[in-house]
């Protein structure tokens, strides 16, 4: 039993405590007491605004929003992308990572581009919305006028009430239908259609070839917003064209395979590094030009942001919204004038600043253009490109060594590759141009230049 002077010696302490804590917290009541109004509401709205910050921050930490369907607007379809994917973002096997995760930071995110993976597969993966939230109410808002229903209709219902989506229901999807809703079908034709249908994972019934009204009224649904999932599925990785892999759609988001870093990042990377990306970006443009006979793709918008390098330094073109495809066969059975005649890019300095100029009906009448090694010359490798907002001045190329250019010539040949000085200049450079990077790319020391040793 302990004496009462030892249990008052203990209590003594604690009863001060309380006392010093009562003595803080009436001080601070009688503080807040006499703040001003306008201090008081201050304080309070930042205790509001902290507490749903907190709150949101834990929401979005731990909730999977892609298994939300609400979240995927899959109840819009067919004014959708399709439905390839949701079994495997309903179960979970996809998850944003990195800030994508914070969903309250969707209003900062313009692009809706996040960052996720894919546990199934086990690969890093890019979720798209492919429009923002703005593009994406006017497509509806279409729609719905489109269809005599008032705004905010349901999307899903009126569809098939549109003028043409009732001329597609009688005679089927036709290149009228699709002329001029977008780059990729500046000159649709039955060919290309065919080409889509054949190679389209968002049917309703994907086991049958036949494509039901509803897939034709989901495609035509897309190409309104944006035709990337059709370029992606028509002209699939799988079979060597420079895009990523598309794994799928679900409502308004598609997912596809993460390819890397924007090639911005690479502007300051040593000269054999952006030797081999030039040599790479040539290579596409190649491809793009040439791969796809009868079909054949051309850039009409390309910056930095267009490209991304993955580990393996292997160069992807990620943004497809803007590519015109051209139907050579096509072309050829029609004959207009001078389709048989190489078609050359016209040079624009545009004030110092990156552009393309172009004509749309020029590329769908030639089966041969040289545009692409234009756009790659004009907008990326030469001295004419020119992301001064970005502070990437001068191309990729940009500070080029001595032996690249006396013992190759490249300023010269990426000159003529931009502003040609003789007629077909511009396909006699570029392919110069690409034997010059296969060396260089190899190049990691000067003092191999004089031995004319490759690494």
């Amino acid at each position: 039993m302990l004496s009462a002077e030892i249990r008052n010696r203990r209590a003594g302490p604690s009863k001060a405590s309380m006392t010093r804590v009562h003595s803080i917290v009436s001080d601070a009541t009688y503080k807040l007491r006499r703040l001003p109004l306008r201090a008081k509401c201050f304080l309070i709205t930042a205790a509001v605004l902290s507490f749903y910050l907190y709150g949101s921050l834990f929401l979005s930490l731990s909730k999977n929003h892609l298994t939300e369907e609400s979240y995927l607007q899959t109840d819009k379809c067919p004014a959708c992308f399709g439905h390839s994917i949701c079994m495997d973002l309903k179960d979970g096997l996809v998850k944003m990572k990195g800030w994508s995760r914070l969903k309250f930071l969707d209003f900062v995110n313009l692009k809706n581009v996040h960052l996720g993976h894919h546990d199934g597969l086990d690969k890093p993966v890019i979720l798209k919305k492919l429009a923002h939230n703005a593009e994406w109410e006017n497509v509806d808002n279409k729609i719905c006028t489109d269809a005599n229903r008032p705004l905010g209709c349901d999307v899903a219902r009126v569809l098939d009430k549109m003028k043409v989506t009732n001329s597609i229901q009688r005679e089927g999807l036709q290149p009228k239908h699709l002329k001029d809703l977008n780059y990729m079908f500046s000159c649709p034709t039955y060919n290309l259609i065919d080409r889509i249908y054949k190679y389209y994972k968002e049917k309703v019934y994907p086991e049958r070839r036949e494509m039901m009204f509803r897939d034709k009224l989901q495609i035509y649904a897309t190409a309104m917003v944006n035709p990337e999932p059709l370029i992606l599925q028509t002209f699939p990785k799988s079979e060597g064209w420079p895009f990523p892999e598309y794994f799928g759609a679900c409502g308004r988001f598609i997912v596809v395979s993460n390819e890397g870093e924007p090639l911005n990042n690479y502007y300051n990377s040593p000269w054999h590094k952006r030797a081999d990306l030039a040599y790479q970006i040539m290579k596409i443009a190649e491809r793009l030009t040439n791969h796809g006979n009868p079909y054949g793709l051309y850039w009409t918008d390309l910056s930095y942001e267009n490209l991304v390098v993955d580990d393996a330094g292997r160069v992807t073109v990620v943004d497809v919204e803007n590519v015109v495809v051209v139907d050579r066969t096509a072309i050829q059975r029609v004959k207009p004038k001078g389709y048989d005649d190489l078609l050359e890019a016209n040079f624009d300095d545009c004030g110092g600043k990156n552009c393309l100029v172009f004509s749309t009906e020029d590329l769908c009448s030639h089966k041969e253009s040289d545009h692409n090694y234009f756009a790659a010359c004009r907008n990326l490798l030469s001295k004419y490109a020119n992301e001064g907002d970005l502070g990437m001045p001068d191309g990729l190329l940009h500070d080029m060594p001595n032996y690249a250019r006396d013992d190759h010539d490249l300023e010269h040949l990426l000159n003529e590759c931009v502003h040609p000085t003789e007629a077909q200049g511009r396909m006699k450079a570029k392919q110069k141009i690409m034997d010059a990077l296969d060396v260089l790319r190899n190049i990691q020391d000067s003092k191999y230049v004089a031995k004319g040793e490759r690494i």
